[in-house]
């Protein structure tokens, strides 16, 4: 029988006009796609040109822009840490709101990852791990198979949580596919901080005209590995804590070790070898006390770090690293 997901689908609709223009005497320099249900447009950025090329979407997933997306996410939404379940509910409400608007499925099956299997990856464009991973050899293979033939993946936060020595250490997954090994410190409590982009020519960061900008709070993660040290990794975003402006609050004398006065933390990455992106944040600042103070923010606050996630998805499905 058939398992029955929790689907959220979603369509835009609106009034198109198809202009022409005629033939500059330029390379025309293309802005990002724009689209509605029916069709694609961009314009040429060089001042003074107003090209514009358009078209209808091709069926299915658009080849040229990848509209109508499908995106298959795993996570728990209960129980667990608090505050990874928490970001879990909020991004099964904030990634529906944006593909409404722009024209992407969002699927979420929770910790089932049975889904995990050829069949059912062959039917989607983009993977998220939000805040967990498989631990089934089957699903495990499944998913190494997916990312070889060319598949999409987004993961936050703890899905990259694991410390060797345990039956549940995928050494694939940590050491080759996201090459950061196990985890190895964090900072506490959760905070929002300055980051800086280490690059801006990758499909997450091209649009991003800043240097450094605030993320969301978080609970930052440290890693066993180099990833600067990785020929296969890109740094994205780094988190750069300094003596004036350290990362983490910890009011534990005894647990100092948690706040960062130093170093430079690779908190976004992709693996050149593969259409993917790894993300930190995913842990919202939040009362362990019995959920006595309830919430106190939100990963999706940044207008910026969600940009990077919205450019990330269309670059990874299109296939530009």
């Amino acid at each position: 029988m058939k398992k029955s997901l929790k689907i959220l689908t979603v369509a835009l609709s609106a009034a198109t006009i198809v202009l022409s223009f005629p033939a500059c005497g330029h390379d025309h320099v293309w802005s990002d796609w724009q689209r509605n249900a029916d069709e694609h447009w961009r314009t040429c950025t060089v001042e003074g040109c107003n090209v514009e090329e358009r078209d209808y979407h091709t069926e299915g997933r658009c080849e040229d822009c990848a509209y109508g997306f499908k995106v298959l996410s795993f996570g728990f939404d209960e129980g667990g840490d608090t505050a990874h379940s928490d970001f879990a509910k909020e991004a099964n409400v904030w990634f529906p709101q944006q593909g409404e608007l722009l024209g992407f499925t969002y699927d979420f099956v929770g910790t089932d990852f049975s889904y995990l299997n050829d069949e059912t990856l062959a039917e989607y464009d983009l993977v998220m791990f939000l805040n967990s991973r498989p631990f089934n050899y089957d699903q495990q293979a499944a998913f190494e198979r997916y990312m070889e033939n060319g598949g999409a993946w987004m993961g936050f936060h703890s899905c990259a949580f694991s410390m060797d020595g345990n039956n549940e250490y995928w050494t694939w997954y940590q050491s080759d596919f996201l090459g950061c090994g196990q985890y190895a410190r964090n900072t506490w409590n959760p905070t929002s901080e300055p980051l800086t982009v280490e690059t801006h020519y990758h499909c997450s960061t091209e649009n991003i005209e800043v240097d450094v900008f605030t993320s969301a709070p978080c609970e930052w993660y440290g890693w066993e590995l180099d990833l600067f040290a990785d020929e296969d990794i890109s740094v994205l975003l780094t988190l750069n804590p300094t003596n004036e402006n350290p990362a983490g609050d910890q009011p534990d004398p005894n647990k100092q070790y948690e706040i960062w006065y130093n170093g430079t933390h690779p908190v976004a990455w992709t693996n050149n070898n593969y259409n993917m992106v790894y993300m930190n944040w995913g842990h919202n600042l939040q009362s362990y006390n019995n959920g006595a103070e309830g919430k106190q923010s939100s990963t999706f606050s940044s207008e910026i770090q969600n940009q990077f996630m919205l450019d990330a998805m269309y670059g990874l499905v299109l296939g530009e690293r």
